[in-house]
C-alpha cells in the first residue's frame, strides 16, 4: 500500500468536511411545498464534494509527481498567509462593519496589486453592493449590517 502524500491528506480533509456537511444537511427539509427545500443544495453540493474528494485521493495516491509536494516558502508563503489573515479579519469585522464594508475591504485587499487604487476601489465597492442587492434584496437572505444600517 502506498504512503499518503500531502495531496492525499488534503483530499482526506476535504472528505471529512464533505461528510460533516452531508450529515448536517440532512437536518434540513429536502423539499418544500413550493419546490426545493433548504436542504436540497447542501445535500447535492456536499455529496458532489464527497465524490470529488474520493477521486482526488485516489488520483493523488496514483500520481508519482505528488510525492514531491512541498510547503510554500518565501513569496508564496506570504501570499497564503495574507489570504488567510484577510479571511480571518473579514469574519472578525463582519458583525461590526456589516457585509458591504467588510466585503469592500476584503476585495480591495485581494486586488491591491492587480489594479490602480481607484479602479480597485470602484470594483470592490461595486461588486460588494451588487452582491448585497442580489442576496439581501432579491433573494431576501439576511446579511450582517453595521450600526449604520448597511
Amino acid at each position: 500500500m502506498r504512503k499518503l502524500n500531502a495531496n492525499a491528506w488534503a483530499g482526506v480533509f476535504l472528505l471529512l468536511v464533505a461528510i460533516v456537511f452531508l450529515i448536517k444537511s440532512f437536518s434540513y427539509a429536502y423539499s418544500s411545498e413550493v419546490g426545493p427545500g433548504p436542504g436540497f443544495f447542501p445535500i447535492w453540493l456536499s455529496g458532489a464534494l464527497l465524490v470529488l474528494a474520493v477521486i482526488y485521493i485516489i488520483s493523488s495516491m496514483r500520481s508519482e509527481s505528488s510525492d514531491k509536494v512541498t510547503f510554500p516558502s518565501g513569496k508564496s508563503l506570504k501570499s497564503v498567509l495574507f489570504l488567510l489573515c484577510s479571511m480571518i479579519l473579514f469574519v472578525a469585522l463582519l458583525p461590526y462593519l456589516g457585509f458591504i464594508a467588510c466585503s469592500t475591504l476584503f476585495l480591495f485587499a485581494l486586488l491591491y496589486k492587480a489594479y490602480k487604487w481607484y479602479i480597485n476601489l470602484l470594483t470592490s465597492a461595486g461588486v460588494s453592493v451588487l452582491l448585497y442587492v442580489v442576496f439581501a434584496i432579491v433573494l431576501e437572505v439576511q446579511l450582517p449590517v453595521s450600526a449604520l444600517g448597511w
